[in-house]
């Protein structure tokens, strides 16, 4: 019987040694790996070692197994061997997920300094991947990498620094490649937090208006308006959806008001007023605000064109009617009085010609004008030109 329990005792410790000594062949697995990472050297043998050490019993929940795994993605972002590339399609968001994970885990303790200065590293690294990413209109990896530096940014070594470009940066990519939740949810952040003032809110409206809420579109506007009432952005598209989306003139002109009323010398709001005036036919009321607006700001190119635009086209009608005249001597008459209109317009564009002279558009009208009006030596030196 003594033989026997000796025996018993002496199997069980040769079991004991034995799963020890399993434990420990894991664990220089790891070691081993994170060795070959730090000098990027075999890290595709590296990374198989790791991803089996995630499956052991007695390594799949120790933080040395993530921490290495960080460190041979980390490898894998600044490997110049093509194989060694083909083992991540985002080595860096990898790398910070693992490290990420390893820094929370029971024992990480004698690690967490020298994640910390990869946590640091890995901050610029991933803004300019991102944007690389971004150049090469790779937009949905360029969102991938600023959302994963937001949440890099989140870890205790930057002291809970929010940056607020790369949330615009990623509310834009998000808009811009559908994922309308997520752009809601980081243009309501950069507005919390003051960034990109009436902006954010135009953003954020529009992205409602892809997803087809055009109740939430109208409100955001609303409310941007309220906070930002001299942001030209906000004011543009609440008149326009008043005036061109529910033909409700009314509004428009209420948000315009407003808008006086808070910046009474800014000639936009009259020039915008001149426009609404236009769009439904209170001609005589559009120009008396476009001259408002010139009187405010003599240099007001989009005055000026538009101001010149309405007589020449005054001047068009009136041709139109004229044509229709059979009479000679009346049609003479007629075609005085648009000959009168077009004329009204030439200063109007010509000023807008001296403060835009590469826009061709206006070169035609001016030069259309010339002609017109037998303005022969205007007409042969902007020919020439």
């Amino acid at each position: 019987m003594k033989k026997l329990a000796l025996a018993i005792i002496t199997g069980t410790f040769a079991i004991l040694t034995m799963t020890n000594s399993s434990v420990q062949a894991q664990k220089k697995y790891v070691n081993r790996a994170a060795v070959w990472a730090e000098k990027g050297v075999k890290l595709d043998t590296a990374l198989g070692s790791v991803i089996y050490c995630e499956s052991q019993e007695k390594t799949k929940n120790w933080y040395k197994t993530y921490y290495a795994k960080g460190l041979i993605y980390n490898a894998v972002a600044q490997t110049e061997n093509e194989d060694f590339k083909k083992l991540s399609s985002q080595p860096l968001i990898d790398a910070y997920k693992n490290f990420a994970k390893a820094y929370n885990m029971k024992g990480s303790g004698s690690i967490k300094a020298a994640v910390d200065m990869k946590f640091i590293n890995l901050a610029n690294l991933l803004v300019n991947t991102a944007v690389e990413a971004y150049n090469k209109e790779d937009f949905e990896s360029a969102y991938n990498y600023f959302e994963t530096s937001l949440e890099l940014k989140k870890q205790k070594v930057f002291n809970n620094v929010i940056d607020t470009a790369i949330i615009y940066n990623v509310a834009f990519l998000a808009q811009k490649i559908g994922k309308f939740d997520k752009a809601i949810e980081y243009y309501s952040k950069a507005i919390e937090l003051s960034y990109g003032a009436g902006d954010s809110y135009v953003l954020l409206a529009n992205v409602y208006k892809e997803k087809g809420d055009n109740d939430m579109y109208i409100k955001t506007l609303q409310k941007g308006f309220e906070t930002y009432p001299a942001n030209q952005s906000l004011l543009a598209n609440l008149i326009n959806y008043y005036l061109l989306e529910v033909e409700n003139s009314d509004e428009a002109f209420k948000y315009l008001a407003v808008a006086r009323e808070k910046d009474p010398n800014n000639p936009q709001f009259y020039s915008s007023e001149a426009h609404l005036y236009e769009k439904i036919g209170k001609l005589e009321q559009a120009k008396e605000k476009y001259l408002k607006a010139i009187e405010l700001d003599s240099n007001f190119f989009e005055a000026y064109y538009n101001l010149g635009v309405l007589f020449f086209n005054e001047g068009v009608a009136l041709t139109d009617k004229a044509i229709e005249i059979s009479d000679n001597t009346e049609y003479e008459k007629a075609k005085k009085i648009a000959d009168d209109e077009f004329a009204k317009a030439v200063p109007y564009i010509e000023k807008a010609y001296e403060l835009n002279p590469e826009e061709n558009s206006i070169k035609s009208t001016l030069k259309t004008l010339y002609y017109r009006l037998k303005m022969t030596e205007k007409y042969e030196a902007l020919t020439k030109e």
